[in-house]
């Protein structure tokens, strides 16, 4: 740490100026494409020039702004804050104290990687975007600042303040994802999700582009417009089979590059993740921010025993939904040494158990199942339909009280003097551990229903958001209220 000269102002790596030029033609070069294509044309000339030429005039003048970014590009500390100033047109200072930084992450696209230089990002408490980011510095320049800006945020945010960071040497990950486990956790993604992203990133672009794209086969398309449509119909179960098909690309691809190279570590401060193929990102999360363990698995992961691990820190929605971070594929020798490190002391005391009524279960079957079913006898009906018809009716709700059935059997909450555990889900089963004391706030709500039915609803709310279990019994919801209240006002540990 006592290499870094931060009490002065520090520039970044010389070849940031590669890094803000590439930067600033990505958004000349969204502009054009969005705005003077689309509206004006491929004849676009002003004074006698076209694209090429004002392209030319655009690359050296962004060449000349990047490199006056640089030089009007500075870090450096003042008293118990960390400031950047930039700015060539309009002149900005950032301050962030010490004691709001929450993590600080690395992040290298491939323009980076080719220049062998690493962007840094400081989230602060309760941003939704990065408030600092120095995008071109050295690996180890930015491990080093990393760890110095760490070691004051822990040193201004706990009450002891002297105990210093062990700088990182070399480390051996907790869990590390191979190309196999990544082909793996890419077929069992959720490819319906993959393929409708892509549709709509596909179908966005040809809208955008329709003048080039649509237009000129616009004449054909009317002359043959019937027999367009009896060929659509004819091809439609091949229109089928391709989406499933380029669904399932798209979630090999999405997974490949974005979880190439995954490396999981447990370190003194917290939990860190690197993984990327063309883009390496870095993500921590120190312990005082993570507020509970996620993981769950659907049907295809279930065959080869796989989960996914969410870790949910603190945060309002939007930055915890940005910020989610976890594995996404890992086995349960895995996930159990995870939890076993992360939370050690997990069965160190005997667990009660609660379930919930029956009413979750008729709910469930009235809503999904038993109104559909009149809805669609009832359309049948005015319609005049053949009893065909309403063969799949009964079947239907046979499946839906079956599924309804196993559901409402596998909710249940178990909570003894450090964790609360909420499971649920059958086709996608899910599972939860909070620690009692990341718990801010206990709830209960009853509806007529439920007020009818003695029963009513927990909530457990934290600082990463609320969840729910629903259907408990009074003197449970009652009984869990003031044993959890006692376990929190007992604690010594703090939620952040």
């Amino acid at each position: 740490m006592n290499r870094l000269n931060l009490h002065e102002p520090q520039r970044q790596a010389p070849l940031g100026v590669a890094i803000m030029f590439f930067q600033n033609l990505r958004r000349a070069i969204n502009f054009v494409l969005a705005v003077l294509v689309v509206n004006l044309g491929k004849d676009f000339e002003v004074l006698g020039m076209g694209y090429r030429g004002w392209g030319i005039i655009l690359a050296i003048f962004f060449l000349i702004y990047s490199f006056l970014q640089y030089r009007k590009f500075f870090f450096y500390v003042s008293g118990d804050n960390f400031v950047i100033e930039k700015g060539v047109l309009r002149q900005e200072k950032i301050n962030v104290p010490f004691a709001r930084i929450q993590t600080v992450n690395t992040k290298q696209n491939i323009i980076q990687r080719i220049l062998n230089l690493v962007g840094l990002k400081v989230d602060t408490a309760g941003s939704v975007a990065q408030e600092i980011q120095i995008p071109a510095l050295s690996k180890t320049y930015a491990q080093e600042l990393r760890d110095f800006l760490m070691e004051k945020r822990y040193e201004y945010q706990e009450e002891e303040g002297t105990e210093e960071l062990k700088v990182r040497g070399e480390r051996e990950p907790l869990l590390k994802l191979s190309v196999s486990d990544l082909f793996k956790v890419g077929f069992t993604q959720n490819h319906l999700r993959s393929g409708l992203i892509l549709f709509a990133i596909v179908n966005g672009y040809i809208w955008q582009f329709e003048d080039y794209l649509i237009k000129p086969f616009e004449p054909y398309i009317e002359e043959t417009a019937k027999s367009l449509l009896t060929t659509w119909v004819l091809l439609l179960p091949f229109a089928i089979a391709a989406f499933l098909v380029l669904s399932v690309i798209s979630s090999l691809v999405t997974t490949i590059l974005r979880y190439y190279g995954f490396s999981f570590y447990l370190t003194d401060e917290g939990l860190e993740i690197e993984s990327g193929l063309f883009n390496r990102n870095s993500y921590n999360v120190p312990f005082d921010k993570i507020q509970y363990f996620r993981w769950e698995s659907n049907p295809l992961r279930r065959v080869i025993g796989y989960r996914t691990l969410k870790v949910k820190q603190a945060g309002n929605h939007a930055v915890n939904d940005r910020k989610l971070i976890g594995i996404p594929g890992l086995k349960s020798r895995g996930l159990l040494r995870v939890i076993h490190e992360h939370y050690p002391d997990r069965k160190g005391s005997k667990y009660t158990y609660y379930f919930p009524h029956r009413l979750m279960f008729i709910q469930q079957l009235v809503w999904l199942g038993l109104l559909p079913s009149l809805a669609l006898t009832a359309l049948f009906y005015l319609q005049g339909l053949s009893v065909l018809f309403y063969i799949p009716i009964p079947l239907f709700l046979l499946m839906v009280s079956y599924l309804s059935y196993k559901y409402w059997k596998s909710v249940s909450l178990r909570v003894n003097a450090r964790y609360v555990e909420i499971r649920k889900g059958f086709v996608f089963p899910k599972r939860i551990i909070i620690p009692n004391y990341k718990l801010q706030n206990l709830s209960q709500t009853q509806s007529f229903l439920q007020r009818f039915r003695g029963l009513k609803s927990f909530h457990f709310h934290t600082a990463a958001g609320s969840l729910r279990m629903a259907q408990l019994p009074s003197e449970a919801c009652n009984e869990l209220f003031d044993y959890l209240a006692y376990c929190i006002e007992s604690s010594n540990e703090k939620w952040m």
